[in-house]
């Protein structure tokens, strides 16, 4: 699966991530939480809540570019309830 950043997502990444981290956590994370989202538009993408190789959860938007490929188009570390909800999730995984 290949992974490329919309410049913009990439310019604006806040909280201390980086763009290789963000990549690691795609890659390398032992647990993912994927979920199908879609844009106000309709359009499809996936959302991954995950964690960065520090530790630190991250929330993760990607638009599906064909066959295996995507476009990160938001990365973010996860508010408060989204780490929660994220927490719930892996206890009981």
């Amino acid at each position: 699966m290949g992974y490329e950043w919309l410049l913009s997502a990439a310019m604006n990444l806040n909280g201390g991530l980086t763009t290789d981290e963000v990549l690691r956590a795609l890659a390398d994370a032992p647990r993912r939480w994927v979920q199908s989202v879609f844009t106000k538009n309709g359009a499809p993408g996936l959302s991954v809540w995950t964690r960065t190789p520090a530790g630190t959860p991250i929330l993760v938007v990607l638009r599906p570019l064909g066959g295996f490929d995507h476009q990160i188009v938001y990365a973010a570390p996860m508010t408060s309830d989204q780490v929660t909800a994220f927490e719930e999730w892996e206890a009981n995984q």
